[in-house]
This record gives structure tokens, C-alpha cells and sequence, in this order.
């Protein structure tokens, strides 16, 4: 079935049904077109207020509360522990008999969380897939390669793979013999084609052409998707040289959706998704709002979720916001994406150190498999490595990582056969076993 045709079918699916996500979608343009048009202020304001209103007067947790002013201020952050312990209080009174979907996301520990869905919520993540594939290049139906731990509770049946017109690769033990697999059924037809996967995947296969180089100008990939992950740079570059094509990152998550990406226009920021959330970004131990061009706690209120509403939810994750001008027209922005709070690193000092710095300096180190950066305590770090033989730069990497984290470091190399998974499926370069509070350190429970 060809792309066109595919996209034409949906499009005709949708509007016999009555045209909903047609409309998710011209609104999701429209809004993105410029996030300060008057247009977009307003839209963005009711939806902000409606949301809210349903949850003074249909959600429990929030009902209790009592708030008169209905103001997004006079909510308090969430995060997920609160909500689980507090789980039926956080459900909608008009959608306990409706139809509602689960999106259940194991997170970094393994300790499953769930949020409910209705069909209006999944409507709109529906529309916002469709816009942040087509910002680079990438139209519906286009086929594309899903690179990332299937199971039985994510994988597609073989009507629904024919029908998005996906292929599934498992990335659960990806070899050398799977990596040319891959990379030869990409380029046995010179139909467009994209690829989705884990940052951490890309890494792989960017360091086995490297290592076997292969000619894929012909395969005709369309646009390459990091997720999950931050992509380093020198993947990033190395993947646009290897495949000629746009390569960005996504931001997002399981419980709410799209929350950022990057595009063919903003290939180094990351398009916020205005038209979905309102997102706040709050100081790291208090919920006061950052300074301008400060990193801090990216807050996240889910402007459609009527079953289970997130109001300002603290997504644990660290970013900076801005704003990008470009021909008068105004768009909100991550300048960065840090990831996880538990995954920032910080110098003996206690100061926090890009993961970006640590990451991005690792590929003079070629000969390195795979590596694990670890901090352990307020001076103590290890750093876990895959080398295939005798690694004879360990003096090297120690004084140049004393060199970001303070004089005092100490760093231990342990060697080791293979970096392990996460539950999640995904393969951390960066993690931190202890947070700072004040001037104590705890460590963090595995």
C-alpha cells in the first residue's frame, strides 16, 4: 500500500467518524505556527482554564482542596509516588464507566506507573505523532523501522504493523549480525523510509560502521528519531553523514505524550509542545520558577486528559527553556534536555555537570565498546568499561574527567563484558547513586 494512499485512507477513516483528529491536528499547526499569536495565547488560555474546572469539580484528589481562585498556581506539583498512593482519588467521576486506555510505563527503577487515557486525550496524542513526523519530513504512512525492546505487552499485531507501515526491530541483543541485518534491509529498496529508536541504539550502529563502513546514500531514509535518550552530538553528525538525512531527538514520555522534539527548523532546540501542555520550569528543591535561562524541574499540566488529569507534574526530568524570534514570529523551545534528575552528575563541589559534557567527550575514546559513567558519592565516581582489548588511555580519561570534576575526584575503571539494560530496556551512559541536600549526601537505593 503506498504512502499517499495510506494517508488518504486515515484521513477518510477520521472524517466518517466526524473529522476529531482533523481538528487536533489544524489546531496543533495553527497553535505552533507562532506560540505568542493571539490566536494561540487565547486557545492555550481556555484550554489551561477548562482543564482545570474539570478537575475542581470532577477529580476527587483536587475537589478536596477547596480552591476558590482556579488559577494553575494554586494547584500543587504532583509527582508520580503521590498519585500512586493516592491513585482512585486522581480518577474522574464522569469517566469511571467510559472507555479509557492504559499507558503504563515501567520508568527507570522498574516500578510500574499508570495513567489513564480517554479517547479525546488519544485523539490529540494521536494528531501531535503525526505533526512532530511530518516537522522533518517524514508523512504519514512513510514507512519506518521501531527500534526498541518489544514484548508482549508493546508489540504490534502484523494488521496493525501493515497498516502504520512499521517494522519492528527488537534492540533486546543487538549484535554485529543484527546491526548488518538491519542496516541491509534498509537498503535493499531505495522507497523512503525513517527510523525510530533509542539514542543508545544509534550510538551502537554509528560505532559499527565505523568499524564497517557500508554505503547507505541509496537507501533513502527520510529522517532518523532519537527517544528516551539524550543523543550525543557526534552521533547526531555521524548518523547525518552516514544516512544524508535530518536527525533529531523526541522528548517524551509514556503517562502524557509529545512533549518536545526537534525539527527541520529547530535541529538543535527542541520545539516545546505548547499546543498540548503547559509546561512550567521550577527551581530544582523548591516550586519557584527558574530564572530566565536557568536549568530546573520540567512541571507538566496535560491540557486534555479528562479520565486521569496531570496538573503540574513533576516529569523528573531537568530542562531549559527559552524562547526562539525568528520573521516576528515567537516559539517556546528546550535549549536542553537533561534527563532524569537522578542521572545529573555533579563536581566535588557540589555543582551540576552537563551530562552533555561527559557524554560528548567520549568519542576521542574509540576503542571503548561501551562505557558507564557512574557517581557514587561527593568525590567518588566510576567509570565502567567494554573494550574489546587492552585499553592503554586509562591516565588519559582519569585526568581528563578530573579535569570537570574537581582535583579531588577520584575515579575508579572497572572493565567489564557488557553495560547492563535497565527494566526499561534502555542502556544509561550517565548515573548518579547519591543526590545533594544542603550539604549531606544520600545515596540512592538501586
Amino acid at each position: 500500500m503506498k504512502t499517499t494512499l495510506r494517508n488518504a485512507l486515515f484521513w477518510i477513516s477520521d472524517w466518517l467518524k466526524g473529522s476529531k483528529v482533523r481538528r487536533h491536528f489544524d489546531s496543533i499547526r495553527k497553535i505552533h505556527q507562532d506560540h505568542e499569536s493571539e490566536y494561540s495565547k487565547r486557545v492555550r488560555k481556555e484550554y489551561v482554564s477548562e482543564i482545570l474546572k474539570h478537575c475542581s469539580h470532577t477529580v476527587p484528589y483536587y475537589r478536596n482542596l477547596g480552591i476558590n481562585n482556579i488559577s494553575l498556581e494554586q494547584f500543587p506539583v504532583l509527582d508520580k509516588n503521590l498519585i500512586k498512593e493516592n491513585y482512585s482519588s486522581f480518577l474522574s467521576d464522569i469517566y469511571l464507566n467510559k472507555e479509557t486506555f492504559k499507558a503504563t510505563t515501567s520508568g527507570s527503577t522498574g516500578t510500574p506507573f499508570t495513567v489513564l487515557h480517554n479517547k479525546d486525550k488519544k485523539r490529540r496524542h494521536t494528531a501531535d505523532v503525526r505533526y512532530f513526523w511530518e516537522a522533518v519530513g517524514h508523512a504519514f504512512g512513510t514507512r519506518f523501522y521501531y527500534l526498541r525492546i518489544w514484548t508482549n505487552q508493546n508489540r504490534k499485531s502484523k494488521i496493525v504493523q501493515k497498516r502504520q507501515n512499521i517494522v519492528p526491530v527488537d534492540v533486546f541483543k543487538l549484535d554485529d549480525k543484527s546491526i548488518q541485518a538491519f542496516l541491509e534491509d534498509v537498503g535493499s529498496t531505495n522507497s523512503p523510509k525513517s527510523i525510530l529508536g533509542y539514542a543508545s541504539v544509534l550510538d551502537r550502529i554509528v560505532k559499527y560502521t565505523q568499524q564497517h563502513p557500508i554505503d547507505m546514500s541509496n537507501a533513502n531514509v527520510v529522517s532518523i528519531i532519537a527517544m528516551s535518550e539524550s543523543l550525543d552530538i557526534p552521533t547526531k553528525n555521524a548518523l547525518i553523514d552516514i544516512f544524508d538525512c535530518p536527525v533529531v531527538s523526541r522528548y517524551a514520555n509514556t503517562e502524557c505524550g509529545m512533549l518536545a522534539q526537534q525539527t527541520s527548523k529547530f535541529q538543535d532546540d527542541f520545539l516545546a509542545n505548547f499546543a498540548s501542555y503547559h509546561i512550567e520550569i521550577l527551581e530544582l528543591h523548591t516550586n519557584t520558577p527558574v530564572k530566565e535561562g536557568k536549568i530546573g524541574r520540567i512541571i507538566v499540566t496535560d491540557l486534555f486528559n479528562r479520565a486521569m488529569p496531570l496538573i503540574r507534574y513533576d516529569t523528573g526530568d531537568l530542562g531549559r527553556l527559552d524562547t526562539s524570534k525568528n520573521n516576528g514570529k515567537t516559539h517556546f523551545v528546550f535549549k536542553k534536555v537533561e534527563g532524569r534528575k537522578m542521572d545529573t552528575i555533579y563536581d566535588t563541589k557540589g555543582e551540576p555537570i552537563s551530562s552533555f559534557t561527559l557524554t560528548n567527550n567520549m568519542w576521542k575514546y574509540s576503542e571503548l565498546s561501551q562505557y558507564q559513567f557512574i557517581q557514587v558519592s561527593k568525590h567518588e565516581y566510576i567509570f565502567k568499561l567494554n573494550v574489546p582489548g587492552k585499553f592503554s588511555r586509562e591516565q588519559e580519561l582519569v585526568k581528563e574527567f578530573t579535569g570537570y570534576l574537581g582535583k579531588d575526584a577520584t575515579i575508579h575503571i572497572e572493565y567489564v563484558d557488557e553495560i547492563p539494560l535497565l527494566s526499561s530496556g534502555k542502556r544509561k551512559k550517565v548515573l548518579n547513586k547519591f543526590t545533594l541536600q544542603g550539604e549531606k549526601e544520600k545515596k540512592i537505593i538501586d
